[in-house]
C-alpha cells in the first residue's frame, strides 16, 4: 500500500472515530432535561459522580445499572436489605455479598437516614450531585435543605403487572445515561414473568386454587399490636402470586397492606396459605399456623398445604426477591408443571442482576436455612 493511500485510509478512520465519538457525546450531553415518575421535570448540569439514596431501593436501581461506584451514602437499611443479613447485626447473612458488592465499600458506606430520620447535615457534608428518592415529600425536603437535584423513582418491586416498577428503572436509566442497561435489566425481569406466566396464563381461573398471603408473616401469632403486623396482613394486590397461578383472595379489597379479621380468613378457606419469614433458623410463625386450633377448619392446613415464603419487605419491596418470590410460589402450587424449574440457578441469576454479586441465593438459602430444607427436599 503506498503512503498516500495509507493516509488517506488514517483520515478515513480518524473520521469515523470522531463520528461516533461526537454521537456518543450527543446521547450524553449536558445539560440534559428529563422528567421523573412524579412528572417532575428534572435538569443536570453534568453527569452525576457522587450519588445517595434514600431507600434500599434506589441504592438496588442504581447498582443494577452500573453505577454502584457512584453511589456515596445510603439510608441505614441498606447494609442489610441488599445482601440479606440479620437487621443491624453484619454479622449474619449473605457475608460474601455484603464484602463484595460495590467494591467492597458497603461496610464503610455513610448512612444519612432511618426509617424516621433524615441527617441532612451529613448529607450536605458528602455533597451529592445527585439524589434519588422514593416520595415527592422527601423529595422537597432534600431540595429544600440540599438543593442538589432530586430524582423521585417510587414503584413497588413486586409490581410486574404492569409498568409501574418497570418506570422507575427507565427514569434512574435516564438520570444515569444508562438506558441501554435500564433496557436490558427490565427485559431480563420481564423475561422471569414471562418463563411463569407463560404456564399459569393457560390454567382455567377455576382451577387456580385460593392463596392467603400473609405479608408480615406470624412470629408474633396473629396481630402485633406494636407493629400492627404479621399473620392477619396482607396484600390484596401481589403480583408475584397472582403470576404464580394463585387466587388471591384478598383481592377485592381496596388498597394494599392491609389488616383482616381472623374470622374472614377463616370464611375465606384458603386452598393454600404463605407465610412470609425472614428469621433465619425460626419456624416458630408457620408452627403457630399449622397447629393453630382456630385454623383447623381450613383446607390449606388439613391438606397440609401452608408454607413459608420470601419476606416482600425491606425497607421497602426488593424486586430480587419478589421476582423469586414468584417462582417459588408457582413451583410450590404446581410442582408437576415447574419440575424442571431449577430454583436455585434462578435465585442466583435474579440476585446477580441486581447486585452484580454471585452466588447471592445460594447463600441465603443457607442463611435462612428453610429455603434449603424446601431444596433438599425436592431432590
Amino acid at each position: 500500500m503506498s503512503k498516500r493511500n495509507l493516509w488517506n485510509r488514517s483520515i478515513i478512520i480518524l473520521f469515523i472515530c470522531s463520528i461516533i465519538f461526537l454521537s456518543s457525546t450527543a446521547l450524553a450531553s449536558y445539560p440534559k432535561t428529563f422528567t421523573d415518575t412524579q412528572g417532575r421535570e428534572i435538569t443536570l448540569d453534568e453527569s452525576p459522580q457522587r450519588i445517595i439514596t434514600r431507600a434500599p431501593d434506589e441504592a438496588r436501581i442504581v447498582i443494577a445499572l452500573g453505577y454502584g461506584d457512584k453511589l456515596v451514602a445510603g439510608e441505614q437499611a441498606t447494609k442489610s436489605c441488599l445482601c440479606p443479613m440479620t437487621f443491624s447485626n453484619t454479622t449474619e447473612g449473605c457475608l460474601e455479598c455484603y464484602e463484595n458488592i460495590i467494591d467492597g465499600r458497603m461496610p464503610d458506606l455513610p448512612e444519612i437516614s432511618t426509617r424516621y430520620d433524615i441527617y441532612f447535615e451529613e448529607i450536605a457534608r458528602l455533597e451529592p450531585d445527585l439524589i434519588f428518592c422514593g416520595n415527592l415529600k422527601d423529595a422537597e425536603a432534600f431540595e429544600d435543605k440540599i438543593g442538589c437535584p432530586v430524582v423521585v423513582l417510587g414503584g413497588q418491586g413486586w409490581n410486574f403487572g404492569d409498568e409501574g416498577y418497570f418506570d422507575s428503572i427507565r427514569v434512574a436509566g435516564e438520570a444515569l445515561d444508562a438506558r441501554d442497561q435500564a433496557d436490558e435489566l427490565i427485559a431480563f425481569a420481564k423475561g422471569k414473568v414471562e418463563m411463569i406466566e407463560s404456564v399459569t396464563k393457560e390454567i382455567d381461573p377455576d382451577d387456580r386454587p385460593k392463596v392467603y398471603f400473609a405479608s408480615r408473616g406470624a412470629s408474633n401469632a396473629f396481630y402485633d399490636p406494636k407493629e400492627g403486623r404479621d399473620f392477619t396482613r396482607t396484600e390484596p394486590k401481589y403480583d408475584p402470586l397472582t403470576i404464580a397461578g394463585g387466587n388471591n383472595i384478598a383481592s377485592e379489597i381496596n388498597g394494599s397492606t392491609v389488616n383482616v379479621a381472623l374470622e374472614q380468613i377463616i370464611a375465606w378457606n384458603p386452598d393454600f396459605i404463605f407465610i412470609s419469614n425472614s428469621n433465619a433458623g425460626n419456624n416458630t410463625g408457620l408452627d403457630f399456623i399449622k397447629n393453630s386450633p382456630e385454623l383447623a377448619s381450613i383446607n390449606a392446613i388439613k391438606e397440609g398445604n401452608v408454607f413459608n415464603c420470601f419476606y416482600p419487605h425491606c425497607r421497602g419491596t426488593p424486586p430480587d426477591r419478589n421476582l423469586f418470590n414468584m417462582m417459588y410460589m408457582a413451583k410450590v402450587m404446581y410442582p408437576e408443571e415447574f419440575e424442571d424449574l431449577d430454583l436455585e440457578k434462578e435465585g442466583n441469576e435474579i440476585f446477580k442482576a441486581f447486585l452484580g454479586v454471585d452466588g447471592v441465593f445460594t447463600e441465603y438459602a443457607d442463611y435462612l436455612v428453610w429455603p434449603r430444607e424446601y431444596l433438599d427436599s425436592l431432590k
